[in-house]
């Protein structure tokens, strides 16, 4: 396809996820799954904090009530920093992590087909449980280059602002404060920019792998060259969808918000369905507007640079 304008790219992923809205049904059990991976770990050291409490109160013979006491939370440090603990501490956070990111890859293998077909005005299969079952494969390598690049991005932009924070502290009052100021924006710059960089590049990859069936270095080199040739329209793509993303979502809280105002003083089970139903109402939008950002992803990184 040739190179769409960002209003162009908007466009397109707007009609294909509204098109395909009902991509948000999986795509909300994908939400959930993910969130609860990531629950085992801080359950497990709730539980080691707990433990440790309540042996230690134990052993010096107090009460329940003295739990916030320096002797009990020197018990639940104890318990929680055991080498042991702390093993399975890592081990399920990495669990957590891998078991996320492959239902993010999945995912993405399902739904960048069904958007690719609407996109490119092809006949609709519904090839999201192929997509799934014969795409998921390929995608994984991409998308753990795509961690790498962007846990690189995060270091990066994290080790800019704390040598930028050095450098202020250790040069205050220097002879050349334009010049000082002119490094340390650029340094601060660069930190913003690096992991909103690096987030498009691995994007783009995972649509390139899906898409075009590139391999997993050059899903990476093609992204990175596109979004390179064209900085402006994946930023600006991003910036809208995100604020879009705020907007709505905000909206959405402040009518939770309203709902339980109203429900103040009812019984909890009372206010717990319209609770419920608000976050599941902001997840769905959630997710309708994450298939808004992959289609316009995919058109950006799918369409010839020239």
């Amino acid at each position: 396809m040739p190179r769409p304008t960002t209003l162009q790219a908007l466009s397109n992923g707007a009609r294909a996820s509204g098109r395909n809205a009902w991509l948000v049904a999986p795509g909300l059990l994908v939400v959930f799954l993910r969130m609860a991976v990531t629950w085992p770990a801080p359950l497990f050291a709730a539980g080691l904090v707990w433990a440790g409490i309540g042996a230690r109160l134990e052993a010096v013979a107090l009460s329940p009530a003295t739990a916030l006491s320096p002797t009990a939370l020197s018990g639940a440090l104890a318990a929680l920093t055991a080498p042991r603990a702390l093993s399975i501490l890592a081990g399920l956070w990495l669990a957590g992590l891998l078991a996320s990111g492959a239902l993010r890859a999945a995912w993405f293998a399902g739904v960048l087909p069904v958007l690719a077909e609407d996109l490119s005005d092809a006949p609709h299969q519904q090839r999201f449980a192929a997509g799934v079952a014969y795409g998921f494969a390929p995608l994984v390598p991409t998308a753990l280059l795509g961690f790498a690049l962007e846990l690189t991005a995060q270091l990066l932009s994290g080790s800019l602002v704390l040598g930028s924070v050095l450098a202020v502290a250790r040069h205050a009052g220097a002879t050349h404060p334009v010049l000082a100021a002119a490094v340390l924006a650029g340094a601060l710059t660069i930190a913003i920019a690096a992991p909103v960089v690096a987030s498009l590049v691995a994007d783009a990859a995972l649509a390139r792998t899906a898409l075009s069936g590139d391999g997993p270095a050059r899903s990476v080199q093609e992204g990175a060259r596109r979004v390179a040739l064209r900085p402006a329209p994946f930023i600006l793509a991003a910036l809208a969808l995100g604020l879009v993303s705020a907007v709505v979502l905000g909206s959405v809280e402040a009518a939770n918000t309203a709902v339980l105002g109203v429900a103040r003083g009812a019984p909890v089970l009372l206010a717990l369905a319209p609770r419920l139903m608000a976050n599941v109402l902001a997840a769905a939008v959630g997710v309708l507007i994450e298939l808004w950002r992959l289609g316009t992803v995919a058109v950006l990184a799918c369409s010839e640079p020239g």
